[in-house]
């Protein structure tokens, strides 16, 4: 999925920030104490439900809810997913439409019943049930049934063939007891009440606080780091300034504000690799980013390095495609755009956009002008905005920034750019391609899935063979195929790939032996970074 900015009930699905309740704070640059069992973190803001069936831990990394499969790596390559609460592997039929999992028996929810069938298939249904108005439909919306075979084996069946399912794998599951059929997630007792299988349980939750607190009856043994609280603060100068006070353990930060950290040898700036990646839409309804040739020329004028440096402070990477280094041999390291100034001027001036005496472009009396929405608050998406309307004005392309909500700009996405992140759940490389290049999208899905309404039947073929073919070797030549066709004809223009920019005290991990961090996605916080299997870590000695 890519975002603007979600609606209330969508945002920081995936980021749980927590702050500690139990945590003294210390005069300032002496920095918070680290008790024996818990810690205070710092967080943008705190999820507004704790329903996994609305969104919440649903990465498969949940640490309230788990999911079937969880995911395992290093921060510099495409995790693994593995079993979780499933006991092995899926059993995947020939043609990829049917997918048996066999559940593992010792898992027992936080209210004292067992996991069991019945609870994925509640899950999964209620998900999938239109009246439930669950706001992850989308991610299941190949799936045709969900089945018990036996109290231990769950059976999906696909509408259409689909090797990149295991990703839908990733979502928390609820116990079958505590979801009423046909009910609206929204209205649902979990959204403040959550009962899951995970290292974690609820202690309290409110606007401004988080806590966690340690399943004692967690089927691997209580967690040794008890407590996690998350406390919102919205600004991210607030942030850094909180955190120079000496009141907390951990944030996360843009990644300008985070260099200001890097000397200081109070603190640990943690980068995670991430397949988030931001970009603008070219709206198919504007009469100069409709036309291919512009499309091609921003792309080529674009200087990403140059992004990347300033607004970035080197924390991330350019983005061509959708496609990072990190989905190995599905990734197409010819598929770039060489910055090409001189080129891009004269794709311009061959599509008629003549240049005139302000040095600004027109063609046939119509300017080559549009407007570039960004998300109120998000600083980032707001720098990025401003220096690629700079590089564009060098072009001879007008560029108007303007902040807009979701709702504000969901009625303009025809006429305007959107600058946009997305990654949701880039486990596959199916996931960061198909909603963003298939021509049945966006009708088939929101306004934000391929928001260009790119069309072009040689990418579907590409697309549909990436997610049916069994043969890993052909799925990735399909892959590369894709992204060839992409940079010959650009649907958007891509920017980076954001590196996550992390700030830890450096008594944390002096105290205790981390996780380390995984391959990112859009959604992010302090849910991720170092903190992302809080429930795994030890104490050092």
């Amino acid at each position: 999925m890519t975002i603007l900015q979600r609606p209330l009930s969508l945002v920081f699905l995936g980021s749980i920030l927590l702050a500690s309740t139990g945590c003294a704070s210390a005069p300032p640059g002496q920095g918070a104490p680290v008790p024996s069992d818990s810690l205070a973190l710092l967080t943008a803001a705190l999820p507004e439900t704790l329903n996994p069936l609305a969104g919440f831990d649903n990465n498969g990394t949940g640490k309230v809810n788990e999911s079937l499969y969880t995911l395992q790596g290093t921060a510099d390559q495409l995790p693994d997913i593995v079993p979780l609460l499933a006991y092995g592997e899926p059993t995947v039929s020939s043609d990829a439409r049917s997918w048996t999992v066999p559940l593992r028996q010792d898992a027992r929810f936080s209210d004292g019943t067992d996991f069991d069938a019945a609870d994925v298939v509640a899950s999964y249904k209620t998900v999938m049930d239109p009246a439930s108005a669950s706001p992850i439909i989308g991610t299941l919306s190949n799936l045709k049934d969900v089945k018990a075979l036996d109290s231990h084996t769950v059976k999906f069946t696909l509408h259409e063939s689909q090797v990149s399912f295991k990703t839908a794998l990733l979502i928390g599951i609820a116990p079958s007891e505590s979801i009423e059929p046909g009910q609206r997630v929204e209205d649902s007792a979990l959204n403040r009440a959550p009962v899951g299988t995970g290292p974690y349980t609820v202690d309290a939750i409110s606007p401004a606080r988080l806590v966690l607190v340690a399943n004692p009856d967690f089927r691997d043994g209580e967690a040794a780091l008890k407590r996690v609280t998350y406390e919102a603060a919205p600004d991210d100068n607030a942030r850094a300034q909180r955190m120079m006070a000496g009141d907390f353990h951990g944030t996360v930060l843009p990644p300008r504000l985070a260099q200001t950290f890097a000397s200081n040898p109070e603190f640990d700036l943690v980068n995670a690799t991430s397949a988030d990646w931001r970009g603008l839409s070219l709206p198919a309804g504007n009469p100069l980013t409709k036309d291919p040739k512009v499309r091609l020329a921003m792309n080529l004028a674009v200087d990403r390095v140059s992004l990347i440096d300033g607004v970035l402070a080197g924390s991330g990477r350019p983005a061509n495609t959708f496609v990072s280094p990190e989905y190995g041999d599905a990734f197409e390291s010819s598929a770039v755009f060489a910055h090409d100034p001189p080129r891009a001027a004269s794709l311009l001036d061959d599509a008629g956009w003549d240049t005139g005496d302000d040095s600004m472009r027109s063609k046939d009396g119509t300017p080559a002008a549009f407007t570039l929405m960004y998300s109120p608050g998000d600083q980032l998406r707001r720098d990025l905005s401003l220096a690629f309307s700079a590089q564009m004005k060098q072009l001879g392309i007008d560029v108007s920034v303007e902040a807009a909500t979701f709702d504000q700009a969901e009625p303009r996405v025809g006429t305007d750019a959107i600058m946009l992140g997305g990654g949701d759940t880039p486990y596959d490389v199916d996931t960061q391609l198909y909603k963003m290049l298939h021509s049945s999208y966006p009708a088939t899905g929101a306004y934000y899935d391929n928001p260009s309404k790119f069309s072009d039947p040689a990418m579907d073929r590409a697309l549909e063979a990436g997610r049916t073919t069994l043969d890993p070797s052909k799925r990735d030549a399909a892959y590369r195929e894709v992204q060839r066709l992409y940079v010959s004809e650009p649907s958007m223009v891509l920017l980076a790939f954001v590196d996550h920019t992390y700030i830890q005290r450096s008594s944390v991990s002096g105290s205790w032996q981390g996780t380390g961090t995984l391959l990112e996605p859009h959604d992010h916080g302090t849910a991720w970074g170092p903190w992302v299997k809080i429930g795994q870590w030890a104490p050092k000695q």
